[in-house]
């Protein structure tokens, strides 16, 4: 599986949030929480884990999370995945190849109930640019702001013909991390741009935490990962449950492709 790494809040950390109202039914069938990503030249991985209530003296009834028989299609083939333990399965044998343009299918039984979900995986980001491979910037004390140089954004343009989504994850790379921040313990070494339609993403220099070498993925995503993304990204209180496309279940199977680009930032005194 691909590693994303695009700032989502773990799926089952979510769907647990989602089940906190107290209810008056007293027995109460788990559902299955999926979380897989399908990327070109990348295994299919794929995590389950369940939604469980959060109120007393609810009958759950269990159904385990690493014996399930799931199965992932491919132009009319269809494999098993195998279990590796804590609710992670994955095409171990690479049965099955993750093709740009093409549709996939998930199948198994939970509680008695079929789950399903379909997705095709986009094309590879075309003709990519990008207005800067170096950018220099003076380390920014914040009890000292009153003068701040900061360079311009980099922008990172790509065909968009149909207008489907991209985003832009940025990371820190370096062995060495020297924070922009004065002084500072940066809580994550990577960000992410909102997903867009259009043909251009800014990588804006005030978000970037660390000196040194940074990888930029330009991801090609779904709809149904944008919707997902922009929920989570937008809504500070999480009362209800995110979008899925899921049957039979929740989290999301989708495919993604990408294309990598890198950026320097240099220290200036």
């Amino acid at each position: 599986m691909m590693k994303t790494k695009i700032l989502l809040l773990s799926l089952s950390t979510w769907f647990l949030i989602t089940s906190c109202q107290k209810s008056g039914i007293a027995e109460f069938s788990t559902l299955p929480v999926v979380e897989s990503y399908l990327a070109p030249g990348k295994k299919i991985t794929m995590t389950i884990s369940e939604k469980i209530p959060y109120y007393e003296n609810a009958v759950i009834t269990d159904t385990s999370i690493n014996t399930l028989d799931i199965r992932v299609g491919y132009n009319g083939v269809y494999c098993n995945m195998i279990p590796l333990g804590n609710g992670i399965y994955s095409d171990t044998a690479g049965n099955i190849s993750v093709v740009a343009d093409s549709a996939y299918t998930l199948l198994f039984m939970f509680n008695g109930n079929n789950v399903y979900s379909s997705t095709i995986i986009p094309s590879k980001p075309i003709d990519v640019t990008q207005s800067a491979t170096t950018i220099k910037m003076s380390q920014i004390d914040p009890e000292n702001q009153s003068w701040i140089n900061l360079p311009d954004p980099v922008e990172i343009t790509f065909s968009n013909d149909d207008e489907s989504y991209y985003l832009a994850t940025v990371e820190c790379i370096d062995s060495i991390r020297v924070p922009v921040y004065k002084d500072s313990i940066p809580e994550n070494d990577i960000f992410s741009s909102m997903p867009v339609t259009g043909t251009q993403i800014n990588i804006m220099p005030m978000r970037i935490s660390y000196f040194g070498l940074h990888r930029i993925i330009l991801y090609h995503i779904n709809p149904e990962y944008a919707a997902f993304f922009m929920q989570q990204a937008t809504t500070s209180q999480n009362y209800q449950e995110p979008p899925t496309n899921i049957e039979n279940g929740l989290g999301i199977f989708t495919g993604i492709n990408a294309d990598t680009l890198f950026l320097n930032v240099i220290q200036i005194q």
